[in-house]
């Protein structure tokens, strides 16, 4: 491997290197954008929670017997 031969490796491993960088970030925005919308629809699913099925035919609190 002569002078010339090592200089390209190094500078293709050094793009390499970049693009991995790139694409790492492309994927954290994204795990991000997906956490985010994870978290949207749990707070979605609370807000429109159904009672339980075996509070269906539970008595009302302010009955009077």
């Amino acid at each position: 491997m002569n002078e010339e031969q090592f200089k390209e490796a190094i500078n293709n491993i050094l793009m390499l290197q970049n693009n991995n960088d790139h694409n790492f970030q492309i994927l954290q925005a994204q795990i991000d954008n997906l956490q985010k919308q994870l978290n949207e629809l749990n707070d979605l699913k609370e807000m429109f929670r159904l009672p339980k099925a075996q509070n269906k035919d539970r008595k009302l609190f302010d009955e009077q017997e």
